[in-house]
C-alpha cells in the first residue's frame, strides 16, 4: 500500500525541498501539494524557499523537479484561492481559481484537484439546512469536473469540521446533486470521526467517488482542548478498521494522504512515520 502525506504534515518552516525531502525520508511515496500564490515560486535549481510555493506562476517542468528529485510523486494538487459563494461574484470567482489551479494540476500530469469546504460557522448543522449552500457547491464542482473530465481530472472537496459538507447526509446530498462522475468528495476521516458519522457507509455506496482518502485520527475525548483535535494514527477515535474493510470491499484507483496536525511540533516527524507503519499494519492485517 502506498502512502502520502499533506505537504503542512512537516510543519510550515522549512522550504519547499526541505518538506519534500522530510517526507521523503519518513517513508511516504506521494504528496497533497499545497500552494501559496504570493509565495515564492519553484526555480529552474528546483529551489523554493517557502513550503508552499507559488505553483500557478511557476514553470511546471520546475516543480515537477523539485518533487521527482526528492523522489515522489504529486498525488493531487490543493486549491488555494477564493471560496465566497454566497454571491454570484464569489461563485465566478471560484469557478474561475479553480479552473485555474485545474490546468495547473494538468500541467504537472497530476490527476486530482481537492479543494477546501465552505464554513458554515457550527458543527452538525442539519443536512436540511444546507440544502442552498450544498447544491451551489455542488454546482461550481460539477462544472469543473465536466470541463476537465476529457483529460481526466477528478475534483474532490476536502469535507471539514463546520463545514456545509460535514457528515454522511452531506455528502450524500453533495454527490447526488453532480452528475459528473469525476467530482467527489475527499473522505477526511478524521473530520467524520469528529461529526461522529459514520464515513465507511460512503465507500459502500459510492465508492468511484471518493478519489481522495484522508487518514486522520480525531479524538473525542471530553477534555480535548478543542472539538478538532488531530493526533497521531492509532491514538485517538477514528475506526480505521471500517475504513479499511469498506475499501477492501471495494477496491480501486484512490490517492491515501495521511496527517496528524497536532501531534507536538518536536514529535511530528516521528508521529507522521509512526503513522505510517500503523495504518500500513492495519490494512494488512485487515485485508
Amino acid at each position: 500500500m502506498r502512502f502520502g502525506a499533506v505537504t503542512h504534515a512537516v510543519g510550515h518552516h522549512l522550504s519547499f525541498e526541505a518538506t519534500l525531502a522530510a517526507i521523503k525520508q519518513l517513508g511516504f511515496d506521494s504528496i497533497l501539494l499545497l500552494a501559496n500564490r504570493s509565495a515564492d515560486t519553484v526555480s529552474a535549481a528546483g529551489t523554493c524557499k517557502d513550503a508552499f510555493p507559488n505553483v500557478l506562476d511557476s514553470d511546471p517542468a520546475h516543480v515537477l523537479k523539485a518533487v521527482g528529485d526528492a523522489g515522489l510523486e504529486i498525488g493531487a494538487l490543493h486549491y488555494a484561492g477564493a471560496l465566497d459563494l454566497g454571491s454570484d461574484a464569489g461563485v465566478e470567482a471560484f469557478l474561475a481559481g479553480l479552473s485555474e489551479y485545474a490546468e495547473c494540476a494538468l500541467a504537472m500530469g497530476c490527476k486530482h484537484l481537492t479543494h477546501p469546504c465552505p464554513s458554515c460557522g457550527r458543527s452538525r448543522v442539519p443536512t436540511e439546512e444546507k440544502t442552498t449552500e450544498i447544491s451551489r457547491l455542488a454546482a461550481c464542482m460539477n462544472a469543473v469536473a465536466e470541463r476537465f473530465a476529457d483529460r481526466g481530472l477528478r475534483v474532490a472537496v476536502d469535507i471539514h469540521h463546520k463545514g456545509w459538507v460535514e457528515g454522511v447526509d452531506d455528502c450524500r446530498l453533495l454527490l447526488d446533486s453532480m452528475p459528473c462522475p469525476n467530482a467527489g468528495v475527499l473522505l477526511n476521516i478524521g473530520h467524520l470521526t469528529t461529526a461522529e458519522a459514520y464515513g465507511w457507509l460512503l465507500v459502500d455506496e459510492y465508492p468511484d467517488r471518493l478519489p481522495v482518502i484522508g487518514w486522520k485520527d480525531h479524538s473525542l475525548a471530553k477534555n480535548r482542548p478543542q472539538p478538532m483535535w488531530s493526533l497521531e494514527l492509532g491514538t485517538a477515535h477514528s475506526p480505521f478498521a471500517l475504513y479499511v474493510e469498506a475499501f477492501e470491499r471495494h477496491p480501486g484507483e484512490r490517492v491515501h494522504l495521511i496527517n496528524c496536525e497536532h501531534a507536538p511540533e518536536a514529535e511530528r516527524a516521528d508521529a507522521l512515520r509512526r503513522s505510517r507503519e500503523y495504518l500500513s499494519q492495519l490494512w494488512g492485517a485487515v485485508a
